[in-house]
């Protein structure tokens, strides 16, 4: 008595996604350019404020730092801009808030992405349950992630 392992298991590639799904594709890359670009826009932001604080020093030199490490950069050197107005300071709490939401829901998609569906597709969170993820809502995540992105050059 051997085990039987399962052979009838099909992965369907990228390549069999039929052109409707061309919408999804795209709204998923769309999303991951769009945290790239966040990130980029915050190291930017950084190297600003750094240039005109008399250290010339690139950010994330040697290791390209995280999300957090920048955040928490950047609020340090708000902090010691502006010592006596504290609005930045809570604006970066709300850009920070909005960030953390707009990266859970980015993990749900790239980690637990299922098969398209219709009017958008599914994906596995953590704890393995199902969740219908609508384009309007992918949409509306990367309309929201643009709107981070300006805040944080704005402050």
């Amino acid at each position: 008595m051997g085990v039987q392992l399962v052979s009838d298991v099909s992965a369907k590639a990228v390549s069999g996604y039929a052109p409707e799904d061309a919408a999804l594709l795209c709204g998923v890359g769309r999303l991951v350019c769009a945290w790239t670009m966040l990130e980029q826009s915050l190291e930017a932001k950084i190297g600003l404020l750094r240039e005109g604080m008399g250290d010339v020093r690139v950010v994330g030199a040697r290791t390209r730092p995280s999300m957090a490490k920048l955040m928490t950069e950047l609020r340090t050197m708000v902090a010691m801009r502006d010592r006596r107005n504290a609005s930045a300071l809570t604006e970066i709490s709300a850009i920070e808030r909005d960030m953390q939401r707009i990266d859970r829901f980015r993990a749900l998609i790239i980690q637990g992405f299922h098969q398209p569906e219709e009017g958008g597709f599914t994906c596995r969170d953590g704890r393995n349950n199902i969740q219908h993820v609508a384009f309007e809502q992918l949409d509306g995540e990367i309309t929201a992630l643009e709107s981070v992105a300006s805040r944080l050059l704005a402050v």
